[in-house]
């Protein structure tokens, strides 16, 4: 596997065809980078919610709704065992829900609000946690970078970018603050508990988050560079492309990059055609977007090493430059999208899963946007009655 793939996640290109196919955004080249990423680890007062447990529940219940103050008459109530309403009681004490002593317990104002909304919320004291800021802006990072999947920030492994690892901007103390202060409504995408009082910053460093840099000729708002990180696998981010645009040293490592992409596509691109035995191909600037390499139909045909990546698809060279695989022959796109759609219908059979595949797809190959008549009469056009009217009812459904 190629290094860079390997470090991403995912392939470079499918960043590239993201930035063209999805959001109408030409891309110049791509290159891989270690994006810095602030750890601030602190220490905290955290109030969490929970599901309830069954027997938890009803504890919380007969002490709040009921007014039943001891374990014993709990047990009696509820018709549970002695010593495992003692064993509940203890855990709902120690987390902050229930005071008092056996005989004369209540609800505290942890347990009324637990018994209002219907969920356990619990409190710890000391709870270290992880909190993630973008390295350029100290903008908080979103609860996708914390998922334990090997999809979030890492140590720096060296050499595993293209571009130089990218310098982190010095981080503003102010950011913890304003992130723990944030309402109800956006807790939940910052990957924050229901409330949290950060008693001290421990301590905090630099990591870094593989990603795919795509440089654009105009991409949404204006954007120059689109910051596609391994946990939106090939997705771009909007805030860290934002991020990126404040920090000077990182676009102008960038830009060195993008111009040695130009430099260096003839080389490059003259190397991957040779080795797929396509030495007299040469690439042709089509408009502000990528090179395009146009083939016939046949030569999406070959197996082995040799094997192209389907038609219409963005190659990522080495250095960053990008070529697109292309074929002139209308009716041969055509063919490959009906093709395309059908392998998709093995796994997408709603009609909302097929028009998120069309869309881009459409787009890959040149064809425009397409409703869904028009969709189910290209596949009959195609010879594909069969497809055509399956396509008519999945998309019916809607």
């Amino acid at each position: 596997m190629n290094p860079r793939t390997a470090a991403l996640g995912f392939h470079p290109g499918r960043a590239a065809e993201h930035a063209a196919f999805t959001l109408g955004a030409p891309p110049l080249s791509a290159h891989t980078v270690m994006f810095p990423v602030w750890r601030v680890d602190v220490l905290a007062k955290v109030t969490d919610a929970q599901p309830y447990q069954l027997i938890d529940h009803f504890l919380i219940r007969s002490i709040g709704e009921a007014g039943i103050t001891g374990s014993e008459e709990l047990a009696l109530f509820l018709s549970l065992d002695g010593a495992l309403v003692r064993q509940a009681l203890a855990f709902l004490v120690s987390v902050g829900d229930v005071e008092g002593e056996d005989g004369s317990l209540a609800l505290t104002a942890l347990g009324r609000r637990s018994l209002g909304d219907g969920k356990l919320y619990t409190v710890q004291v000391d709870d270290r946690r992880v909190l993630y800021f973008d390295g350029f802006s100290s903008e908080p990072l979103t609860g996708a970078y914390y998922r334990r999947t090997g999809a979030g920030p890492t140590h720096m492994a060296r050499g595993s970018g293209a571009v130089p690892p990218l310098r982190a901007q010095r981080f503003r103390a102010e950011a913890v603050a304003e992130l723990t202060g944030l309402g109800d409504e956006e807790r939940r995408r910052y990957n924050l508990p229901s409330a949290i009082e950060v008693k001290s910053v421990v301590g905090y460093e630099v990591e870094y988050l593989p990603a795919c840099v795509v440089h654009v000729a105009r991409g949404p708002e204006g954007a120059r560079h689109l910051v596609c990180p391994r946990p939106l696998r090939g997705g771009h981010d909007p805030r860290l492309g934002r991020a990126l645009e404040t920090s000077d040293a990182a676009l102008a490592a960038l830009a060195t990059a993008h111009e040695s992409a130009v430099a260096n596509f003839d080389e490059e691109s003259g190397r991957w055609l040779s080795t797929r035995s396509l030495v007299g191909f040469r690439p042709r600037r089509a408009g502000n977007g990528p090179h395009r390499v146009p083939l016939a139909e046949d030569a999406f045909l070959a197996a082995g090493e040799k094997a192209l990546p389907p038609m219409g698809s963005l190659v990522t060279l080495p250095s960053g430059g990008l070529l697109q695989l292309w074929c002139e022959d209308v009716r041969a796109r055509r063919r490959e999208l009906v093709r395309r759609v059908g392998d998709h219908l093995g796994t997408a059979r709603s009609p909302s899963a097929v028009r998120n595949r069309l869309g881009p797809l459409a787009a890959r190959l040149g064809l425009g946007p397409l409703d869904d008549e028009a969709l189910c009469a290209m596949a009959v056009a195609e010879g594909s009655r069969a497809l055509g009217d399956r396509l008519r009812r999945i998309l019916s459904e809607s």
